[in-house]
């Protein structure tokens, strides 16, 4: 069953809509969902659908010919293409009919890596033969870096040639709670802060056992997919993956700047920028500054900290890489009881502001909060932090708090945040102050923010976040 990517859906059957010639390249890591998202578009249209293979040119081109020709009419004397100009010219000979030719090439890069004139082909036959036909045609790649530098860059042939780039990225909590089944706020946002929002990953966790269970089976395995992905995801990206793996282990454990990630992991400090500028392009990696913070300032700021951009790949590097030896060894059981089940709430309260963010976002775009912020993210400055901050076009600023412990959330909580407030942003006028609590509230806060119309409490002990 074909889950979520309705945006993504939407924008495929945009573009299959319009009334021109189309080029879409489309990209995202593995197991993100490109190729379900390829097939629920195109299983009711016109389509051809080729996933492209490590082979030789000569059989790349027997291969997509044989496909071709099973789904388009063609010459009865005609069993193969002799070069790729003469099939890309057959296709667009054949994008003629009232419903448009949908043309998809999954992997490409693994098409172009045994002929490097590929490309600079496809560009002279899209120039000649394709755009002005009936015709879609969608590029799909996993390798992240070649996507992005040897499809979009500008001095690669195809540049200028597209009319429609996506990034897939991964699902958030609202849609990939659809992979759960049946449970509370708290048990799907802890499946989601160590399966993440990738789609293969979330159908992996089996709603029917519990979450030790879960983890036994998915994760803590020798035999299972997730155990290994990791380490097969940098292998297929990188080289010198011993360098990698220190500095996501470090970065894993809580160590968020430069000099930091060079002290654990003994990396030279002229190198480590090289390595952490892949694992950014990659989206292990990601690099956070206070939201407050212009963009301009930012490029030149030594502030920002560094974070794993992935909640997979941070459960992994805290409580299974450590453990490699003692999970082969057959320990998982322990490792899982006396390791992460004692750590769960603390791991899972980082992922909880994240979400808290998010809803934040769709609360603005529909209407419902006090203040509309534009941009929303956290703030820190030397020994105060704030969870979560955005200010709207006027100036009024929203500040938030996010609580993810078993005792309700009090009105010492509150005072806390506008101390933080009046401290450092005192210019603030009539600001919003939202306190997102997995436990729910005191009754004196409760009474605190019905008497005060810039309080909004959050009520994350249900089903799903409750504003009270």
């Amino acid at each position: 069953m074909f889950v979520g990517r309705t945006k993504e859906l939407a924008f495929l059957n945009e573009c299959y809509s319009s009334n021109k010639a189309e080029f879409v390249v489309l990209y995202g890591r593995r197991r993100i969902g490109k190729t379900a998202l390829l097939q629920e578009f195109s299983r009711d249209k016109f389509s051809l659908y080729y996933t492209a293979v490590e082979i030789t040119d000569h059989v790349q081109l027997s291969k997509l010919s044989d496909h071709v020709l099973e789904k388009l009419p063609a010459p009865a004397y005609t069993k193969d293409f002799p070069d790729w100009e003469t099939l890309f010219q057959f296709i667009g000979e054949q994008a003629t009919r009232d419903d448009k030719l949908v043309f998809i090439i999954d992997e490409f890069p693994y098409m172009v890596q045994n002929n490097r004139g590929l490309s600079s082909i496809l560009q002279k036959q899209w120039d000649i033969h394709l755009k002005d036909r009936n015709i879609m045609m969608v590029l799909c790649g996993s390798s992240m870096s070649f996507m992005e530098k040897k499809v979009l860059s500008e001095k690669n042939p195809l540049y200028g040639r597209t009319t429609g780039i996506m990034k897939l990225e991964e699902m958030d909590f609202q849609h990939a709670r659809q992979f759960m089944g049946d449970g509370d706020f708290q048990q799907h946002l802890t499946y989601y802060s160590v399966y993440s929002g990738v789609p293969y990953y979330l159908g992996m966790i089996n709603p029917s056992v519990n979450f030790q269970e879960n983890l036994r089976k998915s994760i803590f395995s020798t035999t299972s997919v997730l155990f290994h992905e990791p380490e097969f995801l940098l292998k297929q990206e990188l080289r010198e993956v011993a360098q990698y793996n220190a500095i996501i282990e470090s970065v894993a454990s809580g160590d968020s700047r430069h000099n930091e990630i060079h002290q654990k992991t003994g990396i030279e400090r002229t190198k480590l920028p090289y390595y952490i500028g892949n694992l950014l392009d990659l989206g292990i990696l990601k690099k956070e500054f206070p939201v407050t913070m212009k963009e301009k300032e930012r490029a030149k700021s030594k502030s920002g900290l560094y974070g794993l951009g992935n909640h997979y790949f941070r459960f992994y590097y805290a409580f299974v890489y450590p453990y490699l030896s003692e999970i082969q060894e057959g320990f998982e059981g322990i490792v899982i009881e006396e390791t992460v089940l004692p750590r769960i709430n603390q791991y899972v309260s980082l992922v909880f502001e994240q979400v808290a963010m998010e809803q934040v976002r769709l609360w603005t775009k529909e209407g419902r909060l006090p203040v509309s912020p534009l941009r929303v993210g956290r703030w820190w400055e030397k020994d105060r932090e704030i969870d979560i901050l955005g200010r709207d076009l006027k100036g009024h600023y929203l500040f938030g708090e996010c609580k993810w412990r078993n005792e309700k959330t009090s009105l010492k909580t509150l005072a806390a945040l506008k101390n933080k407030v009046s401290l450092s942003f005192p210019d603030a006028k009539e600001p919003c102050y939202m306190l997102f609590s997995k436990s729910g509230f005191t009754q004196s806060l409760r009474d605190e923010a019905e008497n005060d119309g810039n309080v909004v409490l959050v009520d994350c002990s249900g089903t799903d976040f409750s504003i009270q």
